[in-house]
């Protein structure tokens, strides 16, 4: 099964948000502060437009695949398309909704009736369905903030080459098929041989007919059968992003399959890239399908061993077959992996903790072929071709950061804090006023809200909305003097509010201790480069502006909504020196958070 939810086995420590995966992996052996920058901070790299040759090869492909030669002629529109539920996932279990099932079978004269005509029918369905995927991939790209590069570096023809080489090496495990005839021919025939997981093919999940190019028991495999069986398991065109993934049994891995072959009884990993393979990238690919090959075999309860690893460099003329891991070596990755995952995900580690250490760039020749001695023997060569250069130490580059003590503005001189130095969580002392009876849920967290009384101030203490606090004394009652630790502050109407998630707590205060309310700093005023765009206002379903800062100390979000996005904004760019006054202070996703509402001010600063 390509697809995989964390099953029983689940480690309740563990935060879907912070799973590790193959990509991850790769960067953290690439370059510790590498990953650091990139997810620990979660400052996004720009996008080049060679990434719309990535998406439109790789969804035309797969619209490809799921047609079906018996029933989509070869010029008309996209008749597959799948039902998706709320959250962009394919409904499986759906029948009436499945478009298959309601369409006419061919005239048999004009089905392919062999490879060739075959190829003929799949290169004319890449033709119709290209225009489209091109066209949404140019428009997604247009659409992020965070793009660099001109759309006249995306040329539509070389995709469109690459799409052909992916439709014909498809076609090799189609000719192979009908060479060895499958063993599942015969159930196939029958509708008998339907996996949990189908590949996308317009048919539900449960879809026990024959299919309309089933032939005659006994006879030989007919190509257009042959297609229909050899037709992989890939992400569904349709579906939204991360739907289609599979999650190590304990929850702390998570992977996404681009192609894997089942016919014939072999499991086969395929992963797309719609490059030559030339670059020092090739080396992480072989990582990452030996990984891939490592999680199918932990979701499968240790059983079910991939049989071929393969890359198909769309710009090459062959694929690269990956050496396959053995059980040993997968058990040891089990080790490592699991390792890693405690080091960089289940914990925080600080920017100490992940060095500058960065690998040799290595160098291949199309296909992903290995060059001898291909190690560069410069150490830094690496840190020359990073987006994270000019704001790490250890890169040798020439520094791109600021730092400001203070801003005159407004005739005001504006205390900046130094965006490293933002405390976004708190403590905070007192008596129990208005308690509501605290809820305990199925995951061990609890749903509380009461007000903390400190003298003449209030703040309302309450479970965060993605999930409050699993620590809190079951002493807690109306009167009791408590401590409330590692609390999120907040501003509503002039009301301070102190949100409690999974790394807060409340406990018994002692009688000597003391931590005032009214020393709960919520407003600062930082200044920083723009790192990143990361939304924008887009009149659908995006309502905010964010943007990454970066100063010579740390980097930060800011956020704001509606009514309170700045009316500089739209001629903010990347690179741009601003300062955001008079912000409130919080946190998303375990970094500081700059939230503009009332009162804050963005200014641009001239270097």
């Amino acid at each position: 099964m390509p697809v995989q939810k964390s099953g029983s086995g689940i480690d309740s420590n563990v935060d879907p948000y912070r799973r590790l995966s193959a990509s991850q992996v790769i960067a953290h052996n690439s370059c510790p502060r590498y990953w650091f920058y990139g997810w620990e901070r979660r400052m996004k790299s720009p996008l080049p437009p060679q990434i719309i040759r990535g998406n439109a090869a790789e969804s035309c492909i797969c619209r490809i695949l799921r047609d079906s030669p018996v029933l989509v002629e070869r010029d008309a529109d996209d008749q597959m398309k799948s039902p998706l539920d709320q959250n962009g996932a394919p409904r499986w279990d759906v029948e009436a909704d499945w478009p298959a099932p309601g369409l006419q079978t061919l005239e048999k004269s004009s089905w392919p009736v062999s490879i060739d005509s075959l190829r003929e029918w799949a290169h004319s369905r890449a033709r119709i369905h290209f225009p489209g995927c091109w066209d949404e991939a140019v428009s997604n790209w247009l659409k992020n903030p965070n793009r660099k590069g001109s759309i006249e570096d995306a040329d539509p023809e070389e995709c469109y080459e690459m799409i052909l080489q992916g439709i014909d090496f498809h076609l090799r495990e189609v000719a192979e098929c009908m060479e060895s005839t499958p063993p599942e021919l015969e159930e196939w025939r029958k509708g008998r041989s339907r996996p949990e997981w189908p590949s996308p093919d317009g048919f539900p999940r449960n879809w026990i007919l024959p299919h309309p190019a089933s032939q005659a028991s006994g006879e030989e495999i007919h190509v257009v059968e042959a297609w229909e069986i050899t037709r992989p398991w890939f992400v569904d065109p349709d579906a939204a992003a991360f739907t289609q993934t599979a999650t190590h049994p304990e929850g702390w891995f998570q992977g996404e399959y681009d192609m894997v072959y089942r016919w014939g009884g072999r499991i086969r990993i395929i992963d797309l890239k719609a490059s030559l393979g030339s670059s020092d990238r090739s080396h992480g690919y072989v990582d990452q399908l030996k990984m891939y090959a490592w999680l199918w075999y932990k979701t499968h309860r240790n059983q079910d061993l991939v049989k071929e690893l393969e890359i198909w460099y769309l710009g090459a003329f062959e694929p690269k077959k990956v050496d396959l891991p053995s059980i040993e070596d997968m058990e040891k990755m089990d080790v490592v992996l699991h390792d890693l995952y405690s080091k960089i995900r289940r914990n925080r580690p600080s920017i100490e903790e992940c060095p500058p250490k960065p690998s040799p760039l290595r160098r291949f020749l199309p296909g992903g072929v290995p060059v001898d001695d291909g190690q560069t023997r410069n150490p830094k060569s690496r840190c020359k071709r990073c987006d994270y250069a000019g704001i790490c130490e250890g890169s040798g580059a020439e520094s791109t950061t600021v730092r400001f003590e203070k801003i005159e503005r407004f005739g005001h001189k504006w205390p900046i804090t130094p965006i490293g130095e933002i405390k976004s969580r708190f403590r905070a002392i007192g008596q129990v006023s208005k308690l509501i009876p605290p809820k305990l849920n199925e995951d061990g967290s609890i749903d509380i809200r009461f007000t903390l009384v400190d003298g003449w101030d209030r703040a309302v203490v309450r479970s965060h909305r993605s999930g409050g606090p699993s620590n809190v004394t079951r002493s807690i009652s109306e009167g009791t003097r408590i401590a409330v630790e590692s609390a999120m502050p907040s501003l509503w109407k002039g009301q301070l509010n102190l949100d409690l998630d999974s790394q807060s707590s409340i406990k018994i205060a002692d009688v000597s201790e003391e931590s005032a309310i009214v020393e709960i700093e919520t407003r600062l005023s930082v200044a920083g480069r723009v790192w990143s765009i990361d939304a924008f206002p887009d009149g659908h379903g995006v309502n905010r502006w964010s943007i990454t800062l970066v100063d010579s100390s740390g980097s930060a979000s800011a956020v704001a909504f509606r009514q309170f996005i700045p009316t500089l904004a739209p001629s903010i760019s990347r690179g741009d020196v601003i300062a955001v006054l008079n912000g409130e202070v919080g946190e998303w996703g375990g970094r500081p958070q700059i939230k503009m509402g009332p009162g804050t001010r963005v200014v641009v600063i001239d270097e």
